[in-house]
């Protein structure tokens, strides 16, 4: 039995979950943060050893940048996201209670030609 939902099939997706390691391709946000990590952690780890010529201090500043704009992306990005979807739950739910008014409205003024 195969289910298809939300883009993946059931099957596919209960084997991935299965394994150990982390489907980056399939969640979200990551892309953006490990981009804009490695970018930011590798200019600033050179910018550092032009500076000082100090390879472990400059590592350093390389995978404390890394870290640190990974994880400002990922949460400012998760954050959007979270906006986003609650916007839309209040739009849909704003335009279901608007359909609902006129429903009544146009029930009542069917029952008041009767």
């Amino acid at each position: 039995h195969i289910d298809y939902v939300g883009g993946v099939f059931m099957e596919d997706y209960e084997e991935r979950k299965k394994k150990w390691y982390l489907d980056v391709r399939h969640t979200p946000c990551a892309r953006n943060a490990l981009i804009y990590g490695i970018l930011v952690g590798g200019v600033s780890g050179i910018l550092y050893y032009f500076k000082s010529g100090v390879v472990r201090r400059s590592c350093d500043f390389a995978v404390g940048g890394f870290a640190v704009i990974s994880l400002v992306v990922w949460e400012v990005c998760r954050y959007q996201k979270a906006k986003l979807r609650s916007d839309m739950k209040r739009t849909v739910d704003i335009l279901n209670h608007i359909n609902e008014t006129k429903n009544s409205q146009q029930k009542e003024s069917e029952i008041d030609r009767n």
